[in-house]
């Protein structure tokens, strides 16, 4: 019968023409970082040229299976197919085009099943001259190994006298932890010892960087007996640096099956950002006779939940067709690690898209798809730390279309959760009322939309050419800005169920010049919810300059700005969250050769669009103290300070100052680091610029002053 195959994206960087490296490329290490996906029954269309002459294509394929690759319409040169397992042994070859047949076949018996990786390249001795090909895959399985199979039914357990053993180990001064996920859903890691079935977790290696390790191990072990067979998953996690000079850990994973290395993992992972954790997932299969392949992941840090699984392809996915009210069922495998629906929506409608497992060991993923291929939401676990169901409730579609629902798993492709499971689209849930699906929200010269689904309180902010803010402390501004809608303000539910926030300027009231805008994650509210994948959406003369997307962390601030001409014609500027300070910015070269300033001395400079920091130096003394002050000469510019060490380590930063210590009355916007102990001898960088930093939109001039003690 023929088998279909989704596998994860490879990236397959061309090194020469030679075979042997080639089939060097092809070890395990290559299946990290993205690439192209067969499908069984499906061709794919490429093209070689000079400066690109090789491509990589992975399929996955079960056990006594038969492979056949066909190159065809080879147009332009002459190439070369070539079929390896993951670890670099060849299965067949062969070549098409130049004076021969403009096709070629490439059959092979799949014995063990598991990763494949497929080569298509100029063939040695040709001219690397521009070709395009079609590679297509077929996938079956042989009548007499169906039967076979039928036969030789995996039991659900297998005797295995020396048991499992996950086992972790890695290089550096962090704490990484494991986890480990056997078939049934049961979990081994630091804060869960045991299980039911003779599984327990060792020891917490450099656990909170309490004591540190120099050779770091971690294990998950179930003891020799009955254990289940199937797909059990991987994951690791970088908990924390435990040194400032650690980054990156080389790490290294042995699974050993009931006595005997069954593979080893080896990759690198890095710390998270802003305080989030970096996750890297893969997976182990047993099967019949405890025979056990290991399939190496990839790094799956929170926001992979975004992102599309490797092989989805909005225009050529055959997704099944869903009606609302409807159950529909399915089931996530290694093999289909995700099941695409489709449904038509109308603009401003409010869906609700229920997950939920009802078997095996599957942590469900959800994930909604706009007709132009973004996804637009997305849910993993509907309660945090109660479930891994998953729930996309009232969410709000923003234009009209076929929209793509996809089932999917943690981890994706990289997963190793299987199971069967039932979904239902529905409108709105029974907290949402029914005026929601309308908005009928006011025009105006300028609107600025923010869409989310979730209970948390994100605060929408948009500030005028003139430095005015509209938000819900600020409702109007002098300039004419309103705020219409501020969903979930202060944690009080938005009556809808579907929080919006809106500011806009109405007709007539458009000015020239640069405004900003700002996301704030301010209160998860209560208890923890799912993660906010929000929507930003800018408008200008009717026209959607913008539409952002981002799924951020409690207390992260998305900044950008976007200026309207004299002419009315507007322009978004850069934009992103300004919670890594002064990483965000590329000041280390003009720190080189920065100006410098004296202790007792002022200089002035101006921030512009394009200019948005200016940097300065000083020598210091280890135990001198230092005041730094930056003053807007110009209202509208909100000054920004960051103060850097010899070693090039960001020492401490200020946005607004306090009043009383810059001698001013009421609230500022101007910026003081005071009283400041210098750690060491040196140089010292100041960087002097706005709120926002390079995404920030306010502009003018500024003093800034340098006073020693």
């Amino acid at each position: 019968m023929s088998v279909i195959i989704q596998s994860r994206r490879l990236t397959c960087m061309w090194l020469a023409l030679s075979l042997s490296l080639v089939l060097l490329i092809a070890s395990p290490a290559v299946g990290q970082d993205g690439g192209r996906n067969l499908a069984a029954g499906s061709v794919l269309s490429g093209s070689l040229s000079a400066d690109a002459g090789a491509i990589t294509y992975v399929f996955d394929a079960p056990a006594n299976s038969s492979a056949v690759l066909t190159l065809d319409n080879v147009a332009g040169g002459r190439l070369s197919l070539n079929l390896s397992d993951i670890n670099g042994n060849t299965l067949g070859q062969a070549s098409a085009g130049g004076e021969a047949a403009s096709s070629a076949q490439l059959e092979a018996a799949i014995a063990s099943g598991g990763r494949y990786i497929v080569f298509v390249y100029f063939a040695p001795g040709s001219a690397a001259a521009d070709t395009s090909f079609d590679l297509g895959l077929e996938v079956s399985l042989a009548e007499s190994a169906a039967v076979a199979d039928a036969e030789a039914v995996v039991p659900a357990q297998l005797l295995l006298g020396a048991g499992i053993e996950v086992s972790l180990s890695w290089t550096g001064a962090a704490d990484l932890n494991l986890e480990v996920r056997d078939p049934a859903g049961r979990t081994l890691f630091w804060n869960s010892r045991s299980t039911d079935n003779g599984g327990s977790f060792g020891f917490d290696a450099n656990g909170l960087c309490a004591v540190i390790s120099e050779n770091p191990e971690e294990a998950a072990t179930w003891q020799p007996g009955f254990l289940p067979t199937g797909s059990y998953e991987i994951i690791i996690y970088y908990e924390q640096a435990c040194d400032p000079l650690t980054a990156s850990v080389p790490f290294s994973v042995d699974v050993v099956v009931d006595g005997l290395l069954s593979g080893t993992i080896t990759d690198t992972l890095r710390p998270g950002v802003l305080g989030q954790q970096n996750v890297y997932v893969a997976r182990f299969e047993v099967g019949a006779g405890g025979a056990t392949t290991v399939v190496p992941g990839s790094a799956f840090p929170p926001s992979s939940v975004t992102v599309l699984p490797g092989s989805f392809d909005l225009a050529s996915q055959v997704a099944t067709p869903v009606a609302r009210e409807v159950a529909v069922v399915g089931e996530i495998t290694n093999a289909r690690p995700f099941i695409a629906y489709s449904f038509e929506g109308v603009a401003n409608e409010l869906i609700t898209v229920d997950m939920q497992a009802t078997g095996g060991s599957l942590d469900t993923l959800l994930q909604i798809v706009d007709p132009a291929g973004s996804v637009v939401d997305v849910n993993d676990d509907a309660v945090l730390g109660e479930t891994t169901d998953s729930r996309i409730s009232d969410a709000r579609l923003l234009s009209s279309g076929r929209y793509t629902i996809i089932a999917s798993r943690y981890g994706k492709e990289a997963g190793g959760t299987v199971g069967p499971f039932q979904l239902t689209l529905s409108g709105p849930s029974g907290t949402a009322a029914p005026q929601a699906s309308a908005l009928n929200l006011p025009q105006g010269d300028i609107e600025v939309s923010l869409f989310w689904s979730t209970g948390a309180d994100l605060q929408l902010l948009v500030r005028d050419p003139a430095g005015e803010s509209v938000f819900d402390d600020n409702p109007l501004a002098t300039s004419g800005g309103i705020l219409q809608e501020a969903g979930n303000v202060n944690c009080e539910p938005a009556a809808s169920g579907a929080p919006v926030s809106y500011v806009y300027w109405p007709e007539g009231f458009l000015r020239p010049g640069t405004y900003e805008v700002e996301v704030w994650y301010q209160n998860p509210c209560a208890d923890f919810p799912p993660p906010v994948n929000f929507t930003l959406q800018i408008e200008v003369n009717d026209i959607v300059i913008a539409r952002m997307r981002h799924l951020p962390q409690p207390d992260q601030r998305l900044v950008t700005n976007f200026t309207v001409q004299p002419s009315g014609f507007a322009l978004v500027g850069e934009g992103g969250f300004i919670d890594a300070g002064s990483a965000t910015l590329d000041y280390q070269a003009a720190a080189l050769d920065a100006p410098a300033i004296a202790s007792g001395t002022a200089v002035t400079g101006t921030i512009s669009p394009g200019n948005t920091f200016d940097v300065y130096q000083f020598d210091g003394v280890a135990g001198e103290t230092v005041t730094i002050a930056m003053r807007a000469v110009t209202f509208a510019l909100d000054t920004n300070l960051y103060l850097i060490g010899p070693s090039g380590r960001e020492l401490i930063a200020n946005d607004d100052g306090d009043p009383a210590a810059l001698g001013l009355a009421g609230r500022s916007t101007d910026s003081l680091i005071g009283g400041y102990t210098l750690p060491e001898n040196g140089p010292y960088t100041i960087i002097a610029t706005r709120y926002g930093n390079q995404y920030g939109g306010t502009i003018g001039v500024y003093e800034l002053s340098l006073t020693k003690t």
